[in-house]
């Protein structure tokens, strides 16, 4: 099933008092997820709808790709990185078809 949550989640709260970067601009990410940046904080600091946490090996850097589900026809996905900050590299919206793929391979407990 993906990695270890507690990890991800201790690097998280412990990179949460020194603030977030955002690897794109921030009106660009909340247009396209139709969010604010409230709820951006909300999902990424209380981990309620988080269902699977993928490690990513790329450029040389280690990213997180955090995948919440919200519903059957709803989810979103970050992926982050730490660095001197936790840092947002992007946000995107999945939709139904979408989870319903993801869900048969990884969702699955």
């Amino acid at each position: 099933m993906g990695l270890d949550y507690s990890e991800v989640k201790s690097l998280i709260l412990k990179y949460s008092n020194l603030g977030i970067e955002y690897g794109k601009p921030l009106d660009y990410l909340l247009a396209r997820n139709k969010i604010s940046e409230e709820d951006i904080r909300k999902d990424l600091f209380e981990f309620n709808s988080l269902k699977f946490i993928e490690k990513q090996q790329k450029n040389g850097e280690t990213r997180y790709a955090l995948y919440f589900v919200y519903s059957r026809k709803r989810g979103r996905v970050y992926v982050i990185k730490f660095g001197s900050k936790l840092r947002i590299i992007t946000i995107y919206p999945l939709g139904k078809k979408t989870l319903r793929k993801y869900r048969v391979k990884r969702f699955k407990k």
